[in-house]
């Protein structure tokens, strides 16, 4: 967001980046694309828009929310949750992400995160 100054003396107008954020899971047959500005967390415009995702705490605590960054940017310096190698590997908070870009994120992407955890043990 960046304030520009306008004609009259002492106003600033707001300009407001908005992106496109595709949503998408081939098992759940979800393919949507909303337009989310760049001061907004992404899961506050998906639920604005009707989109049921799964969601938890809402303050970056938990892994409810979870998505995977497939293209694009986005700032999630606020989560608490994920570790650095599991933001390496693309994985986001969408109830703390801010859009950076147009981006395509993969949702209900919790229990992949714990497989890939050190945590997880198959049943073999």
């Amino acid at each position: 967001m960046t304030l520009r100054e306008t004609t009259s003396k002492n106003k600033f107008k707001i300009d407001m980046t908005v992106y496109q954020v595709r949503l998408i899971n081939d098992k759940l047959r979800l393919d949507r694309t909303i337009q989310v500005p760049d001061d907004q967390y992404i899961i506050d415009i998906v639920e604005e828009a009707g989109i049921r995702l799964p969601s938890g705490c809402k303050q970056g605590e938990c892994s409810a929310c979870v998505a995977k960054l497939i293209s694009g940017e986005i700032n999630q310096s606020e989560q608490k949750f994920l570790r650095p190698h599991e933001i390496e590997a693309g994985y986001v908070i969408t109830c703390l992400t801010y859009p950076l870009s147009d981006c395509v994120l993969e949702t209900h992407q919790e229990q992949l995160l714990y497989k890939s955890s050190l945590y997880y043990k198959s049943e073999n």
